[in-house]
């Protein structure tokens, strides 16, 4: 799948683009250490039918690292999502968010309306997450300045006892799926680990998730427990929302069970084309 790259807001923003046709766009933004990647297998699916971008966020995959904590924030990303999609002239789409990611499309639904055909949330939360102590993430953060991001890969090999985990794997395959890993975490910039993570422990945007109006899908994998209670309360709180548990799948279910992803997907883009 070809990679593009658009200079904007003094950074190079890295991007797949793929299909075309009059139905509105279908716009993919990952999660925290992730990238574009995790969506190459899945975009084939939807741009037989529409215009489909994923990209990699600022300190992610090939898009620019900053290499200052200062310059990673939630409201730093959002504000490149809409200068991003003013560029490649996306005026109105289907925007989905994963995890951090998640959080980024709901401040951005919040921010920028009008933009917003539709959101899906995907196994992500309103609020603060329980990321350790503050004592435990300083400690953490200490270890990946000093050494990268790639030491998160004995993290990442620690859960695939969980639940769900293992079918993700099988998906791609065992090689791929830790040469993926491995690549994305080689390309984030350390000083975004350190940002992100305190700068997603300060959102709670739960009381506010009212205001928002467009058709709104909340997916979450059955086994991803963090995010089942927050991800019920998301679709309590959003007027015009729908609640997904995708089975068997955790914290990845395009992976780990993609045939009932794409379902929900599918039905979440006709509900909100019809």
């Amino acid at each position: 799948m070809k990679t593009h790259s658009l200079e904007h807001r003094g950074i190079t923003t890295a991007y797949y683009d793929e299909g075309a046709g009059s139905r509105t766009p279908f716009v993919l933004v990952h999660g925290f250490t992730g990238g574009k990647l995790d969506f190459e297998n899945q975009i084939p699916w939807f741009s037989d039918k529409r215009r489909v971008l994923a990209l990699d966020q600022r300190g992610h995959g090939e898009s620019s690292d900053i290499g200052r904590e200062d310059a990673y924030g939630i409201g730093v990303q959002v504000e490149d999502l809409t200068s991003f999609l003013d560029r490649v002239g996306v005026r109105r789409c289907h925007l989905l968010g994963h995890s951090m990611g998640g959080l980024v499309a709901m401040r951005f639904a919040l921010d920028h309306p009008e933009y917003l055909a539709s959101l899906a949330l995907m196994d992500t939360s309103a609020g603060a997450l329980a990321l350790g102590s503050d004592e435990e993430r300083a400690a953490f953060a200490k270890v990946v300045q000093d050494r990268g991001c790639e030491v998160m890969l004995e993290r990442q090999r620690a859960s695939v006892s969980l639940p769900g985990v293992q079918s993700g794997i099988d998906f791609l395959g065992e090689a791929e799926h830790w040469r993926r890993i491995q690549w994305k975490l080689e390309r984030m910039d350390r000083e975004a680990f350190v940002g992100l993570t305190k700068d997603m422990s300060r959102h709670e945007l739960l009381d506010d998730l009212g205001c928002i109006e467009c058709p709104t899908t909340v997916i979450v994998g059955e086994f991803d427990t963090p995010f089942i209670e927050p991800s019920h309360a998301m679709s309590r709180k959003i007027l015009n929302a729908r609640l997904v548990v995708i089975p068997g799948a955790a914290h990845c279910p395009q992976y780990e069970n993609a045939v009932a992803w794409r379902t929900a997907i599918d039905a979440h883009l006709e509900w909100s084309d019809a």
